[in-house]
């Protein structure tokens, strides 16, 4: 396995929505953690949600847990909200920021632009900082996001809507609830609207630690898939009309368990993981059986 991180770096977590909220969750356990432990200065940001009252209660109630040493809910509901002094200085002192599930488009719409966005991105660059996200909350983190199906086939032009995100990562997408909604299709489609994207699909129950925008680690209980889009060969999107079909060749895809480390930049495996084989041993030379002659 890799070392264990070191807390003055740059930590995003996504989570594929559905996790199990406990004081028993490794993924709130390493979040906490990194954020300083008994230090910590928690921020929850239901913005995302319909119910976001609610949706703070529940969170609030999970990192009471951990006995952190703050715990603010920040709650946009119109973007003016978004440049209050006060929040400001929560922001600049804070070390987690957790943001719910909902709607992501609430998110972008809402805190993109803002002086609150503008004093995320300085305070996570800064480091010593965690900015995690489920669901929603995860979809909206790096500079590219998917927020909306299409309602019609699967592997058609035009069967996703996506813009901007808050720009922690970039070159790369998020996608969530992965294997219980089958979102494989519209990963696939987000990745090939342009292949510089890595397309990340989390499972739920199941996050990313992800190091400095380069090393992720898989936590939870599922699996994260990976699109990998560089080697493509054949892209026809550009030239398919809307809601047609268009041939796509030579993605590569890859599943990640827990445990496993990715380089989000080279894009490989740098560790397997606990269930990863153990080495083959196979002898350097074997001798190899006589040929009988053929009968004559």
């Amino acid at each position: 396995m890799s070392e264990r991180p070191q807390r003055f770096q740059r930590f995003l977590i996504p989570i594929g929505g559905g996790e199990k909220r406990s004081i028993d969750s490794d993924i709130f356990r390493m979040m906490v953690e990194l954020a300083g432990g008994p230090r910590a200065r928690i921020v929850v940001v239901p913005t995302a949600s319909e119910a976001p009252d609610e949706r703070a209660q529940d969170y609030r109630a999970l990192f009471s847990d951990f006995e952190p040493k703050t715990i603010e809910t920040v709650h946009i509901g119109e973007r003016p909200d978004a440049a209050s002094p006060g929040l400001l200085r929560i922001v600049r002192e804070a070390t987690l920021f957790m943001f719910g599930g909902g709607d992501q488009l609430r998110l972008s719409s809402l805190i993109g632009g803002t002086p609150l966005h503008t004093a995320l991105l300085e305070r996570y660059r800064k480091g010593g900082c965690v900015v995690a996200g489920t669901s929603a909350g995860a979809a909206v983190l790096p500079e590219a996001m998917i927020f909306q199906n299409n309602r019609f086939r699967v592997f058609r032009k035009g069967g996703i809507e996506m813009t901007k995100g808050l720009g922690l990562i970039g070159d790369t997408i998020f996608d969530t609830h992965f294997v219980q909604r089958s979102r494989i299709s519209r990963l696939v489609h987000a990745v090939a609207t342009n292949p510089a994207l890595l397309g990340l699909g989390i499972e739920e129950d199941t996050g990313l630690l992800i190091e400095n925008e380069r090393k992720a680690t898989v936590l939870g209980t599922g699996t994260v898939i990976v699109v990998d889009g560089r080697s493509i060969e054949i892209n026809h999107i550009g030239y398919a009309e809307n809601r047609d079909p268009f041939a796509l060749t030579n993605v590569v895809y890859s599943v990640l368990t827990p445990g496993v480390v990715f380089d989000l930049q080279s894009r490989r495996v740098i560790d397997p993981g606990p269930t990863g084989p153990v080495k083959s041993i196979v002898p350097e030379d074997l001798p190899r059986p006589e040929r009988a002659s053929p009968d004559v």
